[in-house]
């Protein structure tokens, strides 16, 4: 460890200390300015509909710590006569604090559970954040975000249902690909048929490719929207079709590019005029191998295949079965191999060899690719919510629709839009001034009262260098700056 003092303290803990005082001065101004605006508030309030009942002492976990302060209750009768208790401060701040957490540090615990255990994250926000965060607690924030996500899908179908919804935005074709991971399921959750274990859905909708950076090889998709949950079919896909029609004028889209493993709830009751399935080459490459045990034969089906060539792929499984020499395990893989492709043949030819598909010019900045993204989509929920654990069916979908966010663009501005509103702009200005003059006071009390640092000329650094000169900067041990070294 390196020492920075005679007394040991290292640079690590002069880090953590000034850090823990920072935090401290941060948290003790956003309490003074809490309290100063609920003042203010209640100065200006209808004292003849609000009549004053107290102050109550609230606690908020922040970024900076646990800023506690106390606000004006006041009491007022409701429309039906009731009384009922309002906190002035609370409706101007137009935010929702979940559990006693800050949107700042609900947006930070929300982002880093989508890739950590619950444990690890109030580990690592409680380092960060000079205060203590209970994986419970980490636990709690979820579950209240993911609801909200799950309320919010619910509503935007409602609306969908009644014709409400005509997104602004407009393009030619949407890629969409869909997929499915299965959990370990707990309690009543688990389903006995399936090994204790239950489906989770994933789709997501894109509008095409560009270059990850310029000159760049490497493409990412462009407007990616995820969803994802533990949904029938018809459920998903209504899910599905709000989430597009929120965001997209859909009766401009040419076509609808929809990629997926063959399974029925992926190409459950889609257009036929409009969406073209196809089937995700990953999928069919992975069934190929897994069925034919002969490494040029399975060449020849996946060479046949792209040509669209399906007899010679039928009658080359045929002439596989005949020569597995009856073994029954060997015979039930190539037809499980046969039923997979014939089931799923229209969609074996890639959507640019379709003779029927005229492509429109895509925008641009935008390329048209080939799909099968999904897979890397799907490994994000896998590394977090596969292996040794199992879940509930309401937890794993409360922290799936968070991960589905998190994937998807523009996160914290939609996790803000679940858990915080908006302040007025006379409270905007109000905090503005706040901040302003306590950042001039702080600056005014640290020129006045941190010990100055005196600057002078090294001796002998700017003059002719002679064998005496030399002598006393060894004798000082003087060396350049650039030749120190920090011990």
């Amino acid at each position: 460890m390196t020492s920075l003092t005679a007394n040991d303290m290292t640079f690590k803990g002069l880090e953590r200390n000034i850090y823990g005082l920072g935090c401290r001065i941060a948290v003790e101004i956003f309490k003074r300015t809490l309290e100063q605006i609920d003042q203010e508030l209640a100065e200006n309030r209808n004292k003849a509909e609000l009549r004053h009942a107290g102050k109550k002492q609230t606690t908020i976990k922040t970024m900076m710590g646990e800023v506690t302060f106390r606000r004006n209750v006041y009491k007022r009768a409701n429309g039906d006569g009731r009384i009922e208790y309002v906190y002035l401060l609370d409706e101007a701040l137009g935010f929702e604090t979940i559990g006693v957490c800050s949107p700042n540090l609900v947006e930070k615990i929300v982002e880093l559970s989508c890739q950590m255990s619950y444990r690890q994250v109030a580990q690592a926000v409680s380092e960060l954040t000079n205060q203590t965060i209970s994986h419970q607690g980490v636990w709690n924030i979820i579950q209240n975000v993911g609801q909200m996500q799950e309320k919010t899908e619910k509503e935007l179908v409602e609306t969908y249902k009644n014709n409400g919804l005509c997104g602004s935005k407009e393009v030619p074709i949407l890629f969409e690909e869909a997929d499915g991971i299965w959990l370990s399921m707990q309690g009543k959750s688990r389903n006995k048929k399936g090994n204790g274990r239950k489906e989770l859905k994933i789709g997501i909708a894109y509008e095409g490719w560009q270059p990850r950076y310029l000159s760049s090889k490497e493409y990412k998709t462009v407007g990616k929207t995820v969803y994802a949950g533990f949904h029938q079919a018809k459920e998903f896909q209504e899910i599905r079709e709000a989430t597009i029609a929120a965001k997209y004028n859909v009766d401009e889209i040419k076509y609808r590019i929809i990629n997926g493993d063959g399974a029925s709830w992926i190409k459950h009751e889609h257009d036929p005029e409009v969406s073209i399935f196809q089937l995700d080459s990953y999928h069919l490459s992975k069934s190929i191998t897994k069925n034919v045990k002969d490494k040029k034969a399975r060449n020849q089906i996946k060479k046949w295949l792209k040509a669209g060539q399906f007899d010679k792929v039928y009658n080359k499984i045929e002439e596989l079965k005949y020569q597995c020499d009856g073994l029954v395990s060997e015979i039930k893989k190539l037809t499980d191999l046969e039923s997979y492709i014939r089931n799923n043949q229209e969609g074996v030819i890639g959507y640019k060899n379709k003779a029927e598909v005229e492509l429109p010019f895509p925008p641009d900045g935008i390329e048209y690719r080939n799909l099968g993204t999904m897979e890397k989509n799907v490994d994000l929920f896998a590394k977090r919510m596969k292996g040794a654990k199992s879940w509930s069916k309401q937890g794993a979908t409360n922290l799936a629709k968070i991960i589905a966010l998190k994937i998807g663009e523009n996160f914290n501005a939609k996790v803000a839009a679940l858990i915080s509103g908006k302040v007025s702009e006379q409270l905007t200005e109000r905090f503005e001034e706040a901040i302003t003059n306590t950042r001039k006071t702080i600056d005014r009390t640290i020129n006045k009262n941190i010990y100055p640092l005196h600057r002078g000329v090294i001796p002998f650094s700017n003059c002719k260098m002679t064998n005496g000169r030399r002598a006393i900067r060894s004798l000082f041990n003087m060396q350049d700056f650039g030749d120190l070294i920090y011990r």
